[in-house]
């Protein structure tokens, strides 16, 4: 069933008239902590530096920055594996490990050069500055990497919450020009984008507004896998000309929206700067405040005589002649302000700042990790982190685990994997299919809240040690074989690194029969000393008696 022109056209003015509240914040928001991004509700037709020359004091700039580079440097570094693809928990095998192993450093390697690491510091930056944050994964026909990916500026989208309270629901704009729509669309382009395309002038200036909209489909049947009927509707198209471009679906939402955190049941979440607002604009006030005070002390007032006009020479080391007997001198005036009490209060101002924006916790793994070993980092990391975790898990279930799985499924249609083993495949009505894997991250914030789970565990292990000299039993309370495991991952430790199940039976096993003939072959070597100590006679009176209870 073909979309409704006129519905699409009605839902885009019902989402976008919600979201212009949102907008005036938004640039508030941005004029204080992202200037770059300042273009919301005011349009700069030319890059300018108007909106940076406006700000005294760049706290919440630099914090806003931090926290980004924070959120990509910590959860997804580009250096190093910061996921790993498991089996679901009913496919528990080493065929299937090995498997999603070997995904794993596919879909790595498509990450790194399909360009998401340089479109999600985008994403991040807008999600830290005003809220939520937006990357449009695609399949690309034209990168090596078979990935595209575009982080959706803030203002420039509509989203809505299924009932899950996840977004399910994204009409974003764009504007293209006479020759993009034609080499995107073909000839299924409005009257007016033909007129400007075949105008050589017009062709590549005059620009179009076009919205992309992606939602649930509800009228579709679940058994078929054709572009009408996916799980979710995408339609290309125009308001102002009422014209349907395109239409086509998609199996899970190419649009991933997270937001930093929510408030008051808000669909656009809440920011830091929420919270780093007030203190950010007294500390502009206070930063222009404390430049005039500077330049005064630099540069201080002075009072001059009538009879001393014209005649003062403010110029380094310059003379001025005056006649001490009349006891008119110039002299300095208004300059003994408290310079120390404004910063006092510019610094408690600037803590805010930074509290908001968790800065100390990333600029506290940027130093202990030259100073301090592994379990030092977690004791300090703790209570921080403690702050930053709800942040970190709705990234993860907002971000990473959707743009993951969307990735593996690209993947899986570009046939870029290697053939899986019999014990990853199912079957339903549809046919045979991977199911999904279970995704395992293994970032800095990733371990160091996992870290959490291991300080209990080792806490446990010295609880116990005194209750071991009272009853040795109490070992049995502790699972060791997959403790070990669990530590492992905890610990970022690499999945082919870990035994699987039936290698470590397998290792136990091996070790106790090694123990076993061990302690035979001793027992041998007793005998054969013992008897090498016996006299003749006792040795055929051993043999005697040995056949005689052998009769």
């Amino acid at each position: 069933m073909s979309a409704d022109i006129e519905e699409l056209c009605e839902r885009y003015q019902a989402l976008k008239s919600d979201r212009s509240t949102w907008d005036s914040f938004w640039q508030e928001l941005a004029e204080t902590c992202c200037p770059r991004k300042a273009q919301i509700t005011t349009k700069n037709q030319f890059p300018n530096t108007d909106k940076e020359r406006g700000l005294y004091n760049s706290t919440a700039v630099q914090c806003n920055m931090t926290l980004a580079h924070g959120q990509m440097s910590y959860s997804m570094p580009f250096s190093e594996r910061w996921f790993n693809l498991e089996p679901p928990a009913d496919m528990q095998s080493d065929a299937a490990y090995r498997y999603f192993g070997k995904c794993s450093e596919i879909m790595a390697t498509g990450l790194a050069t399909g360009g998401f690491y340089t479109e999600m510091h985008e994403a991040c930056i807008d999600r830290s500055a005003f809220g939520p944050g937006n990357l449009y994964v695609e399949e690309s026909f034209t990168n090596p990497s078979g990935l595209s990916f575009d982080a959706v500026p803030v203002g420039s989208y509509s989203i809505a919450e299924n009932a899950d309270k996840r977004v399910d629901t994204v009409y974003r704009d764009k504007e293209l020009t006479a020759v993009q729509l034609v080499q995107q669309f073909g000839d299924n382009v409005p009257k007016v984008v033909k007129e400007a395309y075949d105008d050589s002038k017009k062709r590549h200036s005059t620009k179009f507004k076009v919205v992309h909209a992606v939602y649930p489909r509800d009228d579709r049947n679940s058994m078929l896998i054709d572009a009408g009927n996916m799980e979710y509707a995408s339609c290309w198209f125009m308001p102002s000309e009422r014209h349907l471009l395109r239409e086509g679906g998609y199996q899970e939402m190419p649009y991933l929206v997270s937001r930093y955190l929510k408030w008051n049941n808000e669909v656009y979440g809440w920011c830091p700067g929420w919270q780093a607002m007030a203190p950010a604009r007294q500390l502009n006030l206070l930063e222009r405040i404390m430049d005039g005070m500077a330049e005064v002390a630099l540069y201080p007032r002075i009072l001059i005589p009538s009879t001393l006009e014209g005649e003062v020479d403010m110029t380094p080391g310059g003379p001025t002649i005056y006649n001490p007997f009349q006891n008119a001198k110039p002299e300095e005036w208004g300059g003994k302000g408290r310079i120390d009490a404004g910063l006092e209060r510019l610094a408690r101002r600037e803590q805010e700042i930074k509290d908001a924006y968790h800065y100390d916790l990333f600029r506290m793994f940027s130093d202990i990790d030259k100073q301090m070993t592994a379990r030092e980092v977690m004791e300090r990391a703790t209570e921080k982190l403690v702050l930053f975790s709800p942040t970190f898990v709705r990234m993860q279930e907002e971000w990473l685990n959707p743009l993951l799985l969307r990735v593996f499924r690209i993947y899986m249609k570009q046939r870029r994997f290697p053939p899986p083993p019999p014990e990853v495949v199912s079957q339903d009505g549809r046919g045979f299919h991977i199911r999904p894997p279970q995704i395992l991250f293994t970032s800095r914030v990733a371990l160091a809240i996992r870290s959490l789970q291991s300080a209990g565990f080792m806490h446990l292990l010295e609880a116990l040690q005194p209750m071991l000299a009272i009853d040795p039993t109490v070992r049995h309370v502790v699972k060791v074989g997959e403790a070990a495991q669990g530590l492992g991952r905890n610990f970022g430790v690499p999945q082919e690194w870990l035994a699987t199940v039936p290698e470590y039976e397998q290792a136990v096993q091996a070790e106790i029969q090694q123990q076993q003939a061990m302690a035979q072959a001793e027992a041998a070597n007793q005998m054969i000393g013992t008897a090498a100590k016996l006299k003749p006679e006792q040795v055929d009176a051993v043999g005697k008696a040995m056949r005689g209870q052998a009769a």
